[in-house]
């Protein structure tokens, strides 16, 4: 078979153009923490320190995860985070901690300056994904701690379940926020709790 000079021409036109296909950029998503846009200036409320925030080491990544079978993960190019989840996490919980407890002064911990804390609270994510037109699973050990860190006042394991309403990544990020606002209500009915049975 002869290849004509044209022919070689088409082809290598034809390798160019698809070698400068450009991939189209990822959607970018933001855990939402559904709160005010404006928080009240004056600090008020219980100190409570938020850390440290630990991932399983599936979620340390740009890409949002989803479940597609008991041992079966996918990590979407086209869908990513906008900021580490990590980060994104502790900011939800920490924004709605404040607005459960009615407090302005939740930190993250380590603190960057020195602050005298009434609780922390350690977190270790151990799941944090779901079926894309199903539901979002969150799985959580939690443990309250005192102010300075050296007791353990409360350990417990939360599992949360969100039901993602409609197909698509803006859906089930969605619920993925909803998850982590409801896991810091149970935060906060621990923190209260045992605030209550300090003043006793």
């Amino acid at each position: 078979m002869n290849i004509t000079p044209a022919q070689i021409l088409a082809f290598l036109l034809l390798a160019v153009a698809s070698g400068c296909a450009k991939t189209p950029p990822p959607d970018i998503y933001l855990l939402d923490s559904a709160a005010p846009s404006q928080l009240p200036g004056f600090e008020k409320g219980i100190a409570v320190g938020v850390g440290p925030v630990e991932l399983a080491p599936y979620l340390d990544r740009g890409q949002i995860i989803s479940r597609e079978s008991a041992t079966k993960l996918k990590a979407s190019e086209g869908h990513q985070w906008g900021e580490p989840l990590k980060a994104g996490f502790t900011r939800v919980l920490m924004v709605n901690l404040g607005l459960e407890l009615d407090s302005n002064r939740i930190y993250e911990f380590p603190t960057r300056q020195r602050r005298s804390l009434d609780y922390q609270v350690a977190v270790d994510v151990l799941r944090f994904d779901g079926v894309l037109d199903g539901e979002v699973v969150l799985a959580v050990r939690w443990t309250l701690l005192s102010g300075d860190g050296k007791r353990v006042l409360l350990s417990k394991v939360s599992g949360i379940e969100e039901t993602v309403p409609q197909p698509g990544y803006e859906s089930f990020v969605g619920a993925q926020s909803r998850a982590v606002v409801q896991l810091a209500r149970e935060i906060a009915d621990g923190v209260r709790d045992q605030s209550t049975k300090d003043k006793q």
